[in-house]
């Protein structure tokens, strides 16, 4: 574990950033898989509860993380088959669905846990970081990139895995196809049906273990209602990664710094000098995309010149008179969440979904 130091943007809030981003990562690329293939999961969030209770209790009967993870994943698997078949060959309103699983996941996991522990807060193992050799010993970036934990590693391989299958294979291409023209896809003699089960399937297991991650990975113990928002976090980070698997990467890394820049600042008296400089590079940054807009002869979003000009102005005020601002930790903590309605908001007008979000199958071949 690295120490935090007494800066606010040092190595260890980078290192926080990546490791708490893992998570909606997971989540993130299943839900993008399952998007591209037509379906809309809603049910990410309580597919991550079950699978962070599965960890757990696995974990805890069996000493062994590897266990919980494989638990997590299976539950996750077994919350996508559901979701599967009652959106995809019932052809039930997918966003009722996966409210229903949100429910049950909350109602089911709170049961059991307070029936099994009653009330206590028992502990369980978890994962260790494993250092890269030589890597981690990269000034500034080796304790970020190269001294977490393993699944870390594997969550960020996973985004160029999920872009060469969606844009480089067969099977990426029918899932893409499914998404937008399924029945062209029928044509061929593919069956739609099968490959929207793969892509909610993909979701449902990288959604578990990504709960699985967060109880047995980093913790080593189950809370109630312990995910947090994630699943929704996961589902903004698709929209704001404009349903490409880089673009999801990114949205997912700048969740997670957000995420760790809100766990440093709860514990601070007034807001420090770095996040009104912070807030000034913002709003330059965004004025910055304005001009390259218009110089490229691109539509400019109404938002993104008065809210550069907002950051701009805060961030000036902020850094050269420095304000005692204190701040409630309730504002920090939702500071994810705010960033979520912000780059819906900004980004819903800009890109385009795949063309069968949502919308049940018509008569095709099975």
């Amino acid at each position: 574990m690295i120490p935090f130091d007494t800066t606010l943007f040092d190595v260890a809030l980078f290192a926080a950033a990546v490791r708490l981003s893992v998570p909606l990562l997971l989540a993130a690329l299943g839900e993008l898989v399952s998007e591209r293939a037509g379906v809309i999961n809603i049910g990410l969030e309580g597919m991550m509860l079950f699978g962070a209770y599965a960890a757990f209790l696995t974990a805890y009967g069996t000493h062994s993380v590897l266990l919980g993870l494989a638990a997590g994943l299976a539950v996750g698997l077994l919350t996508g088959a559901i979701m599967a078949f009652t959106a995809v060959n019932l052809r039930g309103d997918q966003i009722v669905v996966g409210v229903a699983i949100n429910l049950l996941a909350a109602g089911v996991t709170l049961f059991l846990y307070r029936l099994q522990f009653e009330g206590s807060q028992p502990t369980t193992v978890r994962m260790e970081p494993f250092a890269v050799p030589l890597l981690s010993g990269i000034p500034g970036i080796g304790p970020v990139l190269f001294d977490q934990l393993p699944l870390v590693y594997l969550a960020y391989v996973l985004g160029p895995a999920v872009a060469f299958v969606l844009f480089r294979t067969r099977r990426g291409l029918m899932i893409r196809a499914a998404g937008e023209k399924p029945e062209v896809l029928d044509s061929t003699g593919a069956s739609v049906i099968r490959v929207q089960w793969i892509g909610v399937l993909t979701a449902g297991a990288l959604a578990g273990l990504g709960g699985a991650f967060l109880s047995v990975g980093q913790v080593g113990l189950f809370a109630e209602n312990m995910t947090a928002g994630r699943g929704f976090l996961a589902l903004a980070a698709v929209v704001f990664g404009q349903w490409r698997p880089y673009g999801v990467v990114a949205a997912c890394l700048v969740f997670g710094f957000t995420d760790a820049l809100q766990l440093r600042l709860q514990s601070m008296g007034s807001v420090p000098r770095e996040v009104w400089i912070a807030l000034l590079a913002i709003g330059a940054a965004l004025a910055l995309a304005a001009v390259l807009r218009v110089r490229r002869s691109r539509p400019r979003p109404r938002w993104l010149v008065p809210t550069g000009a907002a950051c701009v102005t805060a961030g000036l005020v902020g850094a050269m008179s420095l304000p005692d601002v204190q701040l409630p930790s309730q504002f920090w903590l939702s500071l994810p969440y705010i960033l979520s309605l912000a780059a819906l908001a900004g980004s819903s007008r800009d890109v385009r979904a795949p063309a069968m979000i949502g919308r049940p199958l018509q008569a095709l071949r099975r």
